[in-house]
C-alpha cells in the first residue's frame, strides 16, 4: 500500500475500504468496484495531504463523502483534530459508522450544508477533494482559516488547476501547485496560505 504507514494503520484502511466497498453494494456512495482500484485512485491519491497536517492541527474536509481524504486522514494522523463536513445524510451515516468501526477517537461529522459566514469554528487546515472550485471553497470558508493557516486541496490536471487559480487575489493569497507522483493520472496538491 505504502511505506511510510505502520501495519495498524495499513489495517485499518483495508478495514474502512472493505466497509464502504460493503455499504456502496446497497447505497452507491462512490464508483468503485475493488479494493484495488480504491487503493489505487483513493488512498495513494490522499496519502501525499496527510504530510502537511501538523501533530495538533484542526482540520476540516470539505464534501468527505466517501471519506477521502478525511478518514485515511484521520487514521493516519490520530493526534489531529479532524471534522469531517458532508450534507448527505446517507453518507455521514456511513462516516459515522466507519468511525465507530476504526475507534477514531479524533474524527467528528458535521451534517451540515457550507454557507457563507457559517458558525464552524476556525481550523488550522482546510482540504477538500472534488467539491467546488478553488475561488468558491476560499469564499465560502475564508472565515474559517485560522492565522497562519493553509488550504490543501487534491486536484487533477494542471491546465484545470491553473485556469481555477486565476481569479484568487494574489494580494491576499499565495499558492503552491505539487504535482504527485502517479503513474496512471496527473494528479495534483494546491497549497493556499494568506499572505500575512
Amino acid at each position: 500500500m505504502h511505506k511510510d504507514l505502520s501495519e495498524g494503520q495499513k489495517q485499518k484502511i483495508n478495514l474502512f475500504i472493505e466497509e464502504a466497498l460493503t455499504f456502496n453494494k446497497k447505497h452507491n456512495i462512490f464508483v468503485r468496484k475493488s479494493l484495488d482500484e480504491i487503493i489505487e485512485k483513493d488512498v495513494l491519491d490522499c496519502i501525499p495531504l496527510t504530510k502537511k497536517i501538523d501533530k495538533h492541527s484542526s482540520v476540516l474536509d470539505l464534501g468527505s463523502g466517501g471519506g477521502f481524504p478525511g478518514i485515511i486522514a484521520s487514521i493516519i494522523k490520530p493526534e489531529a483534530h479532524i471534522d469531517l463536513l458532508e450534507k448527505s445524510q446517507k453518507k455521514c451515516y456511513f462516516l459515522n459508522k466507519t468511525i465507530d468501526l476504526l475507534s477514531l477517537k479524533n474524527t467528528k461529522v458535521l451534517n451540515t450544508t457550507l454557507k457563507k459566514n457559517n458558525n464552524l469554528k476556525e481550523y488550522s487546515l482546510i482540504t477538500a477533494r472534488a467539491f467546488s472550485s478553488t475561488q468558491n471553497i476560499i469564499d465560502l470558508t475564508k472565515n474559517n482559516l485560522k492565522k497562519g493557516g493553509s488550504y490543501v486541496l487534491l486536484k487533477g490536471k494542471i491546465e484545470k488547476i491553473e485556469e481555477e487559480l486565476a481569479p484568487i487575489d494574489t494580494n491576499k493569497y499565495k499558492y503552491e501547485i505539487i504535482k504527485l507522483v502517479n503513474k496512471k493520472y496527473e494528479r495534483h496538491l494546491v497549497e493556499i496560505k494568506r499572505r500575512e
